[in-house]
């Protein structure tokens, strides 16, 4: 699979849920190797978000960039995975005008 491939899987793959009501995300890395991502819903009292965000395969994390991660939205645990996903698989960056603007020099 090369770099253009890789990342348009990450974009197309679909959240399925399972017996369990997990939402589930396969992709591929670069050598074919299945990555699982996760999500499922966080009980009621939890403060820290609704929603738990895991993902599992050859990514080779450490303690810094460890799982499982805290959402208050589908939305942007959806965002968040597919984001990681590109930079840790394909070294994608995905650039925010925002911060692009605070990283130009001004005059």
């Amino acid at each position: 699979m090369n770099r253009d491939e890789g990342l348009q899987e990450i974009d197309e793959a679909q959240w399925e849920k399972d017996d369990y009501k997990t939402l589930n995300l396969y992709v591929h890395t670069r050598d074919d190797r299945k990555v699982h991502a996760w999500m499922l819903l966080r009980p009621p009292y939890c403060d820290r978000g609704h929603i738990q965000l895991c993902i599992d395969g050859p990514l080779n994390l450490d303690g810094h960039d460890s799982f499982p991660r805290y959402f208050f939205s589908f939305e942007e645990a959806d965002t968040h995975c597919r984001t990681f996903l590109k930079w840790r698989l394909w070294q994608h960056r995905t650039h925010n005008p925002a911060i692009d603007d605070l990283q130009r020099e001004t005059p």
